[in-house]
């Protein structure tokens, strides 16, 4: 490692603050708080600061997810941090960024980052925070979870939301873990037969069976801790490809799901059962998904245009909250 120059620095009893990709900024002596991804030594009068370090990335599966340490995530991130985050993002699908400390404020520029906010209909959000939503559940709730049901956030909206960030702060000493199926795989598993059945198709999407007049939150429940309003515009329908391609990467995937789709447009409702129904089983194969184990301090993003997750309710007598923001997306092509 090379010297600093500049002016002198306080003097402070040696030691070594390790890879401060790890560290919180405002534990680097001032001014060095710059030299937050780097190495940096403290020896009487004198600091050596060293190259940046590059976040560690550990697959969780063989083919998506990874892990993310050694990158603070609480403070803007440097182009070259973010760099490195996007490209994992793009390979791996779903990220669980350990060990951070956000609060609501540095949750949401975190958030800004990446991209913009999406919008979130039906749940109403956190007073002053428009764009982040509580997600709570009591130790004695009952009911049904939100969240659960192999789903692809909002995608009955016209342009579904790029991405879901989700915080944990209060988590369970066990259970709650979220689970997710790669739809690349899914689109790459099936026969070339049925690719080129479903590549002119379009799924019909609703919010209906969730947020309608009676659909599974359709009607004010004082007992959720959640406050979940769904109305009439539950009813309406968008159309998305069945195939999609995604705008960063190139790949293909399937984009159903057995929450929001209700239907195919370009067929009769019991033709279109038959091929959703394959679509939603094949689409859960073992061997498409992953598990993220919460901790608390874990943020864990994942990308809908080629995912989709599952809220696993198992955690009946223990306390759960979550912050979750979603970033705008496109329209599906």
């Amino acid at each position: 490692m090379s010297e600093s120059g500049g002016s002198a620095a306080p003097s402070v009893t040696s030691r070594l603050i390790g890879n401060a990709c790890r560290m919180k900024r405002s534990s680097i002596p001032a001014p060095y708080s710059n030299f937050a991804a780097s190495l940096v030594l403290v020896k009487g009068d004198r600091i050596w600061v060293g190259y940046r370090c590059d976040m560690q990335v550990t697959p969780l599966t063989g083919k998506f997810g990874a892990d993310i340490s050694d990158i603070d995530i609480s403070q803007p991130l440097s182009a070259h941090e973010l760099t490195e985050l996007r490209e994992a993002f793009a390979e791996y699908s779903v990220l669980a960024i350990r060990e951070q400390d956000l609060t609501i404020d540095s949750f949401e520029a975190f958030a800004l980052q990446l991209g913009n906010f999406g919008e979130t209909p039906f749940i109403t959000p956190v007073d002053g925070h428009p764009n982040v939503l509580r997600l709570l559940r009591e130790a004695d709730e009952a009911g049904p979870l939100f969240g659960s049901g192999w789903h692809s956030d909002w995608s009955f909206q016209d342009q579904p939301p790029s991405a879901t960030l989700l915080y944990g702060v209060d988590i369970p000493p066990a259970g709650g873990d979220t689970a997710f199926t790669q739809q690349e795989q899914a689109y790459d598993a099936l026969s070339d037969g049925m690719k080129e059945l479903l590549e002119p198709l379009h799924g019909v999407h609703s919010a209906r069976r969730s947020y309608g007049p009676s659909g599974t939150f359709g009607q004010r429940d004082d007992r959720r801790s959640m406050e979940i309003i769904g109305n009439e515009s539950a009813l309406e329908t968008r159309s998305h490809p069945l195939i999609r391609t995604h705008p960063d990467t190139g790949r293909k995937s399937l984009f159903i799901n057995e929450v929001y789709t209700i239907g195919i447009e370009e067929l009769h409702h019991a033709e279109a059962s038959a091929i959703l129904n394959f679509l939603f089983e094949h689409c859960r194969r073992i061997d498409f998904t992953c598990r993220v184990r919460w901790q608390q301090g874990t943020l864990t993003m994942w990308d809908n245009r080629c995912v989709q997750h599952y809220a696993i309710d198992d955690y009946f007598g223990h306390r759960r909250e979550m912050m979750r923001v979603t970033l705008a997306g496109e329209t599906p092509q």
